[in-house]
């Protein structure tokens, strides 16, 4: 709509139809927006199986929005993806999703979801998600709710044998820190000296635009594409902006790196290698549940 625009203009260019439907979509999204406000601040967290009021009260029965609010119980025989297009389902599935991120996730990734670096917990508001994107049509550039599920019914490097991140580990550069799945993979040789690895975090730097010394990061930068040696792009790719597939960071973006970005952090990086984990809720949370913080989580991306 331009600024000066009226209703009145709106109807003289689309015609009454298209005002009344307008009108009539803009009436049920409200009436919904506002009978999902009233449930969630009258019935409250798990409004399905409330306490009595005084003793010798019967339990209070949930009001039945079932034109408007689906119940809960139905999220688990349609998928994510699907939950998302419905209103009735989405309506229930951000109540319920949100009482499951406060007792399951908030304490990692904060209650407002912006994610912690002591406890290496990425921001969850932002446009940059890691382990996403298995849309084909787009090769994996548009996220869906079907993303986020994944990670949380599987985790990351949980031991599930569908987790994420069990194929993209970081390599950690000084071999006494690297896992024995690696050592058996890459050996137990060093691939940059210190000198190499503090070139590499010099580019790294530049990459995400700090202040670096020039003839260190050109040398880095090099070492950074060599797959003979840094082979860095490997993962981060050539541009250093990483994949989301793969779980890889966008080195272009110092405030995703979950431990820390300065020097010193990131040489620390690089010898050691970064193995995170976030636990499969599969089997502590429902079906029902875990479609529904996939729901709320998923409301806060930021494409």
């Amino acid at each position: 709509m331009e600024k000066n625009e009226t209703t009145r203009d709106i109807a003289r260019t689309q015609g009454p139809r298209s005002l009344s439907h307008a009108m009539s979509g803009l009436l049920v999204f409200g009436m919904m927006a506002g009978l999902a406000a009233w449930y969630q601040g009258h019935v409250g967290s798990s409004a399905w199986a409330q306490e009595a009021k005084a003793p010798g009260d019967p339990p209070a029965e949930p009001p039945d929005f079932s034109e408007f609010l689906a119940r809960p119980e139905t999220l688990a025989s349609v998928s994510v993806n699907d939950i998302a297009r419905s209103s009735r389902l989405n309506a229930i599935a951000m109540i319920r999703g949100k009482e499951v991120y406060d007792k399951n996730c908030a304490e990692c990734h904060g209650a407002d979801l912006k994610g912690s670096v002591q406890k290496h917990a990425p921001d969850l508001t932002d446009t940059f998600w890691m382990f996403s994107g298995d849309d084909l049509p787009s090769g994996g550039l548009t996220k869906y709710p079907a993303d986020v599920e994944w990670t949380i019914r599987y985790g990351v490097r949980s031991g599930n044998q569908n987790a994420r991140g069990n194929k993209a580990d970081m390599l950690a550069y000084d071999p006494r820190y690297r896992t024995a799945a690696d050592t058996k993979s890459y050996g137990d040789k060093r691939f940059l000296t210190d000198e190499e690895i503090a070139d590499v975090a010099e580019y790294v730097l530049k990459l995400s635009g700090q202040q670096f010394d020039p003839a260190k990061a050109e040398r880095g930068e090099d070492l950074f594409q060599d797959n003979a040696k840094g082979n860095c792009a490997d993962c981060h790719m050539d541009d250093g902006t990483g994949n989301d597939a793969l779980g890889s960071a966008n080195l272009t973006q110092k405030q995703l790196f979950l431990y820390g970005s300065d020097r010193a952090a990131i040489i620390e990086t690089i010898n050691r290698g970064r193995r995170n984990v976030m636990p499969a809720f599969e089997g502590t949370l429902t079906p029902n549940e875990i479609k529904a913080v996939s729901i709320y989580v998923f409301s806060f991306y930021r494409p």
